[in-house]
């Protein structure tokens, strides 16, 4: 069951399956790390010290490493054989592990700096202390989350979704085990889910570890800096880790816009309305843009183009069709989803209108959002990431500019209408890109054919 290969359809449900428990173990965590620590000081330092491992962790496992491996992976088992893919596993595995515990070492070094100066400047001593302590300890899953995505790389390549599908289930086991342990064992405090942090990546280790050695994966230490497959990969994950910080730098952009609001709780309703947002995203488009994406970057590897255009075309009729169907239902039904969910306390009707008013706006864009997440990874199987990362650096930029221009007279909508709309412009020009590197490859390999067969 393990190598079990999973077509695009069943990879697609497993991973939906696999998001919508995540999310209900999420709930859970965070029900029981409200009750236990509320908004104190130990959460304030909690909170504030999960920011810069989770970055990082981020680049690395939000998809960036992954999407680099793959295709190299492929291009490296179809070119030279299985020895060939075992080395570059093994080189890659090496080389950033030695990378991110360098950047980790001088994050825990720096720490106290980054987080009095630039974290949290406004904490006192005592908060800023626990924070520092906190952050030093998360810091050191990073190595463990490399090892881990390089095992995620390898087996969705083979399209062997299972154990990536089950490590995504189990992600907030161990931080609720912390929780529980910091309510019943006197003394835990905080730091039981900090711990939990770090056991998560150990669990997902731990979950990953036999699929390698059922695929005959022993990694072993290795170094070749100038393998020139290691430094293709590293090449395509360069722009891919800079386009996941853009992203990041646009939810920056967003929150330092919704601060200047006319509206009173602006930035906690577009908070509530992204949160929702991510759901359907999620379970749409990541989910069949990380199932499709193995069989798209093996077309591309074998230069079959005309698969790899009949699968891109298929993930992106199905993606759109799923996602304007739920658009509609959740615009229907988003009144009644924020009330549930959001509105108790001191959350009242007024927020709750202004956060369904703000989710509407961005279920407007939600067809091109998954659109992009097909696109996007049909483009990183050419090998070509700088074109998302020119096209997502101006995607934020316009985003910005729009934001700039609309926010007097339109208010806090302006956000959620400007990411729309450069969303579109984006998805336009990543289509258009695509197909034209497709064609351009065919040509090229219906003329080499040619030359061949006049030669012949």
């Amino acid at each position: 069951m393990i190598r079990r290969e999973f077509s695009i359809a069943e990879g697609t449900i497993l991973f939906i399956s696999a998001y919508v428990l995540s999310a209900g173990l999420g709930i859970v965590r965070q029900a029981l790390f409200n009750a236990e620590f509320g908004a104190g000081m130990e959460a304030s330092a909690y909170y504030a010290a999960f920011r810069l491992p989770d970055t990082i962790a981020s680049l690395i496992s939000g998809g960036a490493l992954s999407n680099a491996m793959i295709p190299v992976l492929l291009g490296a088992r179809y070119e030279s054989g299985d020895a060939a893919e075992r080395r570059l596993v093994n080189l890659a595995a090496t080389t950033l592990t030695v990378a991110v515990s360098l950047v980790v070492l001088v994050c825990i070094i720096f720490a106290p700096f980054f987080v009095r100066f630039v974290l949290a400047p406004g904490f006192d001593a005592e908060t800023a202390a626990l924070t520092v302590a906190l952050t030093r300890i998360m810091l050191a899953q990073l190595a463990l989350v490399v090892l881990a995505s390089v095992a995620i790389a390898v087996l969705n390549a083979r399209n062997q979704f299972l154990l990536t599908a089950i490590s995504i289930v189990t992600h907030n086991v161990t931080m609720i085990s912390g929780i529980l342990a910091a309510r019943f064992i006197p003394g835990v405090g905080i730091y039981g889910p900090t711990f939990g942090v770090v056991g998560d990546a150990i669990l997902q280790l731990v979950i990953l570890w036999p699929g390698l050695r059922a695929n005959r994966f022993h990694v072993r230490p290795a170094w070749d800096l100038r393998d020139a497959r290691l430094r293709r990969m590293l090449r395509l994950l360069a722009p891919n880790g800079l386009s996941s910080g853009v992203n990041y730098a646009g939810g920056i952009v967003d929150t330092a816009f919704a601060s200047l609001a006319r509206e009173p709780g602006a930035l906690p309703a577009l908070f509530n309305a992204g949160l929702l947002m991510g759901v359907p995203l999620r379970l749409i488009g990541v989910a069949l843009a990380q199932a499709a994406f193995p069989r798209i970057a093996a077309y591309a590897a074998r230069s079959d183009w005309i698969r790899m255009r009949r699968t891109v075309i298929a993930a992106l009729a199905i993606s759109l069709i799923l996602a304007i169907a739920v658009a509609l239902t959740l615009a229907l039904t988003g009144r009644t989803l924020v009330r549930l969910l959001f509105e108790r306390g001191r959350f009242d009707a007024a927020a709750g209108d202004l956060t369904t008013m703000l989710f509407v706006v961005y279920l407007a864009g939600l067809p091109v959002y998954v659109a992009t997440e097909v696109l996007t990874r049909g483009l990183i199987a050419l090998h070509d990431t700088q074109t998302p990362l020119v096209t997502n650096c101006a995607q934020l930029a316009g985003r910005g500019a729009l934001i700039w221009m609309w926010l007097e007279p339109w208010g806090v909508a302006a956000i959620p209408a400007a990411f729309a709309i450069t969303s579109a412009l984006e998805t336009t020009a990543l289509g258009a890109a695509l197909a034209w590197q497709m064609r351009q490859r065919r040509e090229a390999r219906d003329a080499r054919r040619e030359v061949g067969r006049v030669e012949g």
